[in-house]
């Protein structure tokens, strides 16, 4: 017996699984590379992402947004009271930071091995289109990461962990991901392929990160002017090449980008690609319609685990357009009673739900549920996609890129009228808008009916320096009450799970909580 052991060696140590996948026999041929790339890909539509979570947070944590909901996270997340039995081990906290890293981890793996040897196995031209993709997945991810949670470990290697960073850090490591990926991505992709981000989706996240860039060097307890204009003059200058491309468009009907109607259109710069049903026994369409929008008790509706708050109807009663009628993306965008409106939402009237419903609030989420795609009972898997950059948005922030500069506010206000034009409202003259100022102020309402609801609140306020001084909270909290909770200084940051920390040396929880 012994000598029959000695005679096997050290072979029987080192032996492996030959069904099971290991790093030594993986990524060899174009189909594993592509497999690896899917993996990272798949995290947008889980939970923690962009199916529901980050909607939650970006909405609710925003003056659109509160809760009511059943469920107690809700309303923590939404009135920034978070007490320790809502943090951990509650999926509103852990799934964002959880499914977010998995998908760095994957599109870790990605670069690396494309890196090491992928231009041996594929193409030159089908491994730039690899790594661009992986480096813009990758950019995303910390964008969300430096939004919401400020701080975290810079994982840029599959193999090895980097050193802890926070909010601008991250920013930058979000848009050096989208530098690289704008030198790799294709401009447009086979009819086959739509969907998957271009050299303009990435080149239009640059221009968010440079903005973000910007707001946060003017901050009061920052206070880098230089720096700011450096990073506004930068987003010009990305925005300036996305019109170069002439490869964008805002489509003729506003409704277009919230439905399954005309996905992936010509305004589209990057969206989230969601599919009805269950793929593989999982679900691959967005969560969001079921907890935001009209609740209808016995369930046609939406939980509305997520409402909108009141003050949406006063902006956008503030002007009517050229027949003298609302503006109508305050139809489109939100639930309210409406005397004139006879359309059936899952199969009833407004008034007729309302009647058996008796709905405590003026307005409820109607962007984005199923009434405008199919008019289904909402359920966990609606294939409508997600727009996350339409030129809509671009032409906006180029008018506010413009009049930080201190320049040009003519043409700031041809392309806030380039928008305001698709749905029949008013020009705007240049003589309106004297100064800095008043400019800002309609550069904020235009975004605002624009595009409300659509998660970019959040940042916006968060750019603009309003969630930054206590007199711009004071200001929210006339609107938003949730924010008599915020503590500046604190909230502008969301809490990191607690389980973490002791997974990275030096790695301590955000400020305050």
């Amino acid at each position: 017996m012994l000598l029959g052991s000695a005679s096997c060696g050290d072979n029987w140590l080192t032996l492996s699984d030959p069904n099971r996948e290991s790093t030594e026999t993986f990524w060899k041929t174009p189909e594993q590379f592509d497999q690896g790339l899917s993996a990272a890909y798949a995290q947008w539509r889980r939970p923690g992402m962009f199916s529901r979570w980050f909607h939650v947070l970006m909405i609710l944590r925003s003056d659109e947004g509160w809760s009511e909901s059943p469920d107690p996270k809700f309303i923590a997340y939404a009135n920034f009271i978070i007490s320790p039995y809502n943090t951990e081990g509650t999926e509103g906290i852990v799934n964002p930071w959880r499914e977010t890293f998995n998908q760095i981890y994957y599109v870790n793996q990605v670069i690396d091995n494309v890196n090491d040897h992928g231009y041996d196995v594929l193409s030159k031209e089908e491994a730039d289109k690899v790594l661009g993709q992986a480096y813009f997945i990758r950019g995303v991810a910390y964008w969300f990461i430096a939004g919401t949670y400020g701080k975290c470990p810079r994982q840029v290697s599959s193999v090895s962990d980097g050193e802890i960073i926070e909010q601008e850090e991250i920013y930058k490591q979000a848009l050096a991901d989208f530098t690289e990926a704008a030198k790799y991505l294709p401009a447009e992709w086979p009819t086959a392929e739509k969907g998957r981000p271009t050299v303009g989706s990435a080149v239009g996240m640059q221009a968010r990160i440079n903005m973000q860039l910007a707001g946060l060097c003017k901050r009061p307890t920052e206070n880098r002017p230089d720096e700011a204009k450096a990073y506004w003059q930068a987003a010009k200058e990305n925005i300036e090449a996305i019109f170069a491309m002439g490869r964008y468009s805002l489509v003729p009907n506003w409704l277009d980008n919230f439905t399954e109607a005309n996905e992936n259109n010509s305004e589209s710069l990057f969206e989230i690609n969601f599919k009805d049903g269950l793929t593989n026994g999982q679900e691959t369409g967005m969560h969001r319609p079921k907890f935001f929008g009209l609740y209808i008790s016995s369930g046609e509706g939406a939980w509305n685990d997520g409402s909108s708050r009141d003050w949406l109807l006063d902006e956008f009663d503030l002007e009517r357009d050229k027949d003298g009628k609302p503006d109508m993306r305050k139809y489109y965008t939100l639930f309210y009673e409406n005397p004139d409106d006879n359309m059936k939402y899952y199969g009833k009237t407004y008034a007729e739900w309302n009647a058996s419903e008796h709905f405590a609030h003026k307005c409820y989420w109607r962007k984005y549920t199923s009434v405008d795609t199919d008019n289904k009972a909402e359920d966990y898997s609606s294939g409508t996609n997600f727009r996350v950059l339409r030129l809509a948005d671009v032409y906006l922030m180029y008018a506010e890129v413009l009049n930080e500069l201190g320049g040009d506010r003519a043409t700031a206000v041809e392309y806030i009228n380039k928008v305001r034009r698709r749905v029949n409202m008013s020009d705007l003259s240049v003589g309106q808008f004297p100064d800095y100022e008043s400019l800002k102020d309609q550069i904020r309402h235009e975004r605002l009916v624009e595009l409300c609801g659509e998660s970019t609140r959040w940042y916006d306020l968060d750019r603009w320096g309003d969630i930054h001084t206590q007199e711009g909270v004071n200001k929210l909290a006339e609107r938003d009450p949730d924010f008599l909770n915020f503590k500046v200084g604190v909230n502008h940051l969301y809490i990191i799970p607690n389980h973490e920390l002791s997974l990275f040396a030096g790695f301590t929880q955000n400020y305050g909580y």
